[in-house]
């Protein structure tokens, strides 16, 4: 097949490190490597030399950036805030893009779209009205209700309108977690056309890693027992806790060591907190990195966590859970959410109550003391994500999902990939 992906959150750079950046090169390189051609409509650039997904736009100045750039100004020099004018983007590139985006699609035609759910992103229903396309929309969160959470909305029922509107014109709705899709569901949307994808992991990148001894070699950390987390370090991350689990470790082994691999708004608290509680020599920040490093400082660590902190309704599917378990590194992860359902406790990791740092110290205790365990969670996890949880699973599902939608909707124009059940158009 031949399929339009979409992803207009300005926020998410093709090429960049966080995790929306790595799922979405992972994502449609799985589909890629499924036998599909891959278009990218983005106003952020493309996934960088190497990415099968090929632009569907010329690179061009974006006259938009100029526009939000004087609003911005103009708005600080009164002291409005700039909240409205970063709402104000996504919806101005909505406008400017449609008509380019329309004309590249009627040259080239496409037999889908799929795109991940973005704030005030209304690109792909005025595509697919247009061209009479299935639209099958990734959603990572609910973003309204995220935004309202943690970043505040001002533009909240133009944001809730269009949101409603995509979830309603979308064929098919992909939540990354069964919690995720019940918050669908709550809000009066068929189950029929709700399927959960969770995210995965390359297990292909993580499988001809150096030893542990030569990945701490190339770190520069000499360490009796290395703890670890890869994220972008936001406040329900539980950073924080693991922080505080960390410091009682290191009174039972001085030569332990915590590895922080990332960077976000907490990195200056954590480190401020691991200079006032004394610990800062044993904690090893080492900033945003390039997804490529990341399978190496995994593999160094003796033990990665997952700290989440309490969440109500937690909808997420961790990346760093999965590529964890691809590293064969002993996790330790929350219970919480569908962390639950892919770490069977004491089998493919342990689990402990979220938030709670004396039962995060109690479990890492346990595996510094056991190396007999940690090798034996590591390879039953190996096992689980190698036969569950890759990239590769994660596009058959998405392939599967977007055939029943061209099937519903009898739209298909020609097939250039491996799918047997569409036939060619006549």
């Amino acid at each position: 097949m031949r399929l339009l992906y979409i992803c207009s959150d300005y926020g998410i750079r093709p090429s960049g490190t966080k995790g929306a950046s790595i799922h979405l090169r992972a994502i449609t390189s799985a589909l890629s490597e499924a036998g599909h051609d891959l278009r990218l409509l983005s106003p952020k650039g493309g996934p960088g030399n190497g990415h099968p997904a090929r632009p569907l736009l010329p690179d061009e100045h974006n006259p938009i950036d100029d526009s939000i750039r004087t609003l911005k100004k103009w708005l600080e020099a009164r002291e409005l805030g700039v909240g409205p004018a970063r709402e104000m983007r996504p919806l101005l590139y909505n406008a400017w893009v449609n008509e380019r985006a329309i004309e590249a699609l009627r040259e080239s035609p496409v037999d889908a779209i799929v795109e991940r759910l973005s704030l005030f992103g209304h690109v792909g229903v005025d595509l697919a009205d247009e061209l009479n396309l299935p639209l099958i929309v990734e959603v990572n969160a609910v973003l309204t209700e995220e935004s309202r959470r943690y970043r505040g909305l001002h533009l909240d029922r133009l944001a809730e309108s269009i949101e409603s509107r995509v979830f309603d014109r979308a064929d098919a709705l992909m939540p990354v977690s069964a919690q995720l899709a019940q918050q669908l569901e709550d809000r009066g949307l068929p189950a029929e056309k709700i399927h959960v994808v969770p995210n995965g992991a390359d297990v292909s990148r993580f499988s001809a890693l150096p030893s542990r001894d030569e990945c701490r070699a190339d770190l520069g950390v000499n360490a009796s027992f290395i703890v670890g987390f890869v994220g972008s370090l936001k406040v329900w991350h539980g950073a924080d806790v693991l922080l505080e689990a960390f410091s009682r470790l290191l009174a039972d082994d001085p030569r332990a060591r915590l590895l922080i691999v990332g960077s976000g708004p907490q990195e200056a608290v954590l480190w401020n907190a691991a200079r006032k509680g004394g610990i800062d020599e044993a904690v090893i920040f080492t900033g945003a990195v390039a997804h490529q490093r990341v399978p190496a400082l995994i593999r160094a660590m003796d033990v990665a966590v997952a700290p989440y902190t309490p969440m109500e309704d937690f909808y997420f599917s961790p990346i760093k859970l999965f590529e964890y378990m691809a590293a064969s590194v002993s996790v330790v992860a929350s219970r919480i959410g569908q962390i639950e359902e892919v770490i069977e406790d004491g089998v493919t990791g342990l689990l402990c109550q979220p938030g709670d740092a004396q039962d995060l110290y109690r479990v890492m205790s346990s595996l510094r003391r056991s190396a007999e365990l940690r090798d034996s969670l590591a390879q039953r996890a190996l096992e689980v994500v190698n036969e569950r949880f890759t990239w590769s699973h994660a596009g058959a599902t998405t392939t599967n999902v977007i055939t029943d939608a061209i099937d519903r909707r009898g739209t298909i124009r020609f097939h250039a990939g491996p799918v047997d059940r569409i036939a060619e158009a006549s």
